[in-house]
């Protein structure tokens, strides 16, 4: 009788063992994954034409803005305004001391007073002497014609032995001395028709004038008023503090409003005055319809861009300065007519290539299309799709090509 090995038949036990206890299936099939369904909004492509256009980012400012400075410094006598408040042209904003200004003008005013009573003065000394210095000529002029009578006479009685040398040379000497006598006198009368004290006198006057009208000027500019109506947008001062090179408040007109944008070499070709632009206020969602009302023929050597103002009606103060808006310029050249057009919003890039998922029955297909000219919403289909396919327009981030899609509203 065969006897068996016992550590073989103890190995033969442990097997027999775990075969008992295992499943009778020799492998256990996995269950199949469940097909993940991506929820989707689409558009059916269509036909039409594209305008092309570009677009920018910018801000509302007021189209006035007023910094009002003091011309005169002083102590705050009076500020009336308010942070926001709507004032008229002419309205009073703040006051400032007075006190010394007037001083100034009463001082203006005695220093003119005697200048005018120094002129007046002088004036009447000026045509006293033009008197004195004519009758002074008319008695050096007949004393000049008595030396020339009594000189030729004497010359007379000379010649004929009547009268010494010595009396012939005195006659030649009186002549000398009224003929002197006589350019003097000539001289005076020009002196005293010049009237130079007289004109020292009126430069007095002129001076005294302007110093009167400046000090009155100062006195005037104590009372600072609105120069436009607009509202107060910023109030940098009180009753009691000293005004000085600061604006003590600050006026902006508010309707109209202006965008101000800036425009590259290429875009502002497209653009002139009065060409309509549409801007959309970010903060509100509303579109305007608008036009450009100014255009700098200069670029911006900083920005390297050229300058351009858009006029926005704000009559109910509904629009708020530096507001963000968004300015779409519309382009002349434009798309082509009956052009496969698509939401802008569908096209996708991926590895430098431009794609739209395409739905066929509940798949989504990976589709590369070739776009043509664009707007802010649509966009040109050159090749790629077909009138009428419809496209994924939202949820496009969690689909995969050939994945399964559910529509919604």
């Amino acid at each position: 009788m065969f006897k068996a090995n016992k550590p073989v038949i103890l190995a033969l036990l442990a097997i027999t063992l775990v075969a008992g206890c295992s499943s009778p299936q020799a492998a256990e099939t996995p269950s199949e994954k469940t097909e993940s369904v991506t929820p989707v909004q689409v558009e059916q492509v269509s036909t039409g034409t594209v305008s092309s256009d570009s677009g920018l980012t910018a801000k509302l400012a007021p189209s006035e803005e007023v910094q009002i400075t003091p011309k005169v410094s002083g102590k705050i006598t009076s500020l009336p305004v308010k942070l926001g408040q709507y004032v008229q042209k002419g309205q009073l904003l703040f006051k400032i001391d007075e006190q010394d200004l007037s001083n100034s003008v009463q001082q203006a005013e005695a220093s003119y007073r005697v200048a005018q009573a120094n002129l007046k003065q002088a004036s009447s000394s000026s045509d006293q002497g033009l008197v004195q210095a004519q009758n002074s000529l008319k008695q050096a002029e007949q004393a000049l014609q008595d030396a020339k009578v009594n000189q030729q006479r004497m010359q007379q009685l000379f010649s004929q032995g009547a009268i010494s040398s010595q009396q012939m040379e005195q006659a030649n000497t009186e002549l000398t001395n009224a003929q002197t006598s006589y350019a003097n006198a000539q001289q005076s009368l020009q002196v005293a028709k010049q009237k130079t004290s007289t004109q020292v006198s009126e430069a007095s006057v002129n001076q005294a004038a302007v110093s009167l009208q400046n000090a009155r000027e100062s006195l005037a500019n104590a009372t600072v008023t609105a120069p436009i109506s607009g509202f107060v947008s910023s109030v940098n001062g009180a009753v009691g503090q000293m005004a000085g090179q600061q604006p003590v408040v600050v006026l902006v007109n508010t309707n109209p409003l202006l965008v101000k944008a800036n425009l590259s070499e290429a875009d502002v070709t497209k653009v002139k005055v009065g060409t309509p632009v549409k801007v959309n206020v970010q903060s509100t969602g509303k579109t305007i319809d608008a036009k450009v009302t100014a255009i700098s023929p200069v670029m911006d050597s900083q920005l390297k861009a050229y300058p351009v103002e858009i006029t926005i009606p704000n009559p109910d103060n509904a629009l708020k300065s530096d507001m963000v808006v968004n300015v779409t310029f519309p382009n002349s050249t434009g798309g082509k007519s009956n052009s496969l057009i698509i939401s802008r919003k569908a096209v996708f890039e991926r590895s430098g290539k431009q794609y739209v998922f395409k739905l066929e029955g509940d798949v989504a297909k990976q589709v590369e299309v070739t776009t043509g000219a664009a707007s802010s919403d649509t966009i040109e289909i050159v090749s790629g799709l077909a009138a009428g396919d419809t496209v994924v327009v939202k949820g496009q981030t969690l689909l995969q090509d050939g994945g399964k899609v559910t529509i919604q509203k």
